[in-house]
């Protein structure tokens, strides 16, 4: 297959999933940051990345936010947000932060594909990205490597929630300009 078939076929999938995540949960997720005294984020592999990418955004909104597992990352407490990802919803080490992460008083927030999972059943708020993996269902039908498709989309997912949460918090690109790294 060339270039351009592998490139349809990865934005067809993504779109798929795209389109079945809906605005409540969004706004929950919108609101639950917004609501929270300090942010953190935990996942693994390549959601690992991509909670990273969206922890940078939440900074450079003007957010108090830290990466689970980093050196300078404080103790969790009541009035914080946990905001955990694990597409198979199964991750035991992402499961049980998030379980740590309630016994300390904070909320949750899961990011996963299915509400039937262990992750799903922790959180305070669930967003759900309706999508298939093989790393959880060797059958699904893809012609993406593991997760791409999925991934991709909590990619796309959680640059819009930075962009809302941009907007509402009135912080346009010159503000958060003077947030983003100068030591590059």
């Amino acid at each position: 297959m060339r270039l351009a078939e592998w490139i349809r076929h990865d934005l067809e999938e993504v779109c798929v999933i795209l389109a079945q995540i809906d605005d409540v949960s969004a706004e929950a997720m919108v609101a639950s940051i917004l609501a929270a005294r300090r942010v953190f984020v935990v996942a693994l592999g390549r959601s690992g990345l991509i909670l990273r990418m969206f922890a940078m955004r939440l900074m450079q909104i003007g957010l108090e936010v830290y990466v689970v597992g980093d050196v300078t990352t404080p103790a969790i407490a009541a009035d914080d947000l946990l905001i955990a990802l694990s597409g198979s919803g199964r991750t035991e080490t992402v499961v049980n932060l998030a379980r740590k992460a309630k016994a300390c008083g904070a909320q949750v927030l899961a990011i996963t594909s299915s509400q039937a999972t262990p992750l799903a059943e922790v959180a305070d708020v669930t967003v759900i990205t309706p999508a298939a993996s093989v790393k959880t269902e060797i059958a699904t039908p893809t012609r993406l490597p593991l997760a791409n498709a999925l991934e991709q989309a909590m990619a796309i997912y959680l640059d819009c929630i930075g962009a809302m949460l941009a907007a509402r918090r009135g912080q346009g690109n010159a503000a958060m300009m003077r947030r983003h790294a100068n030591l590059e």
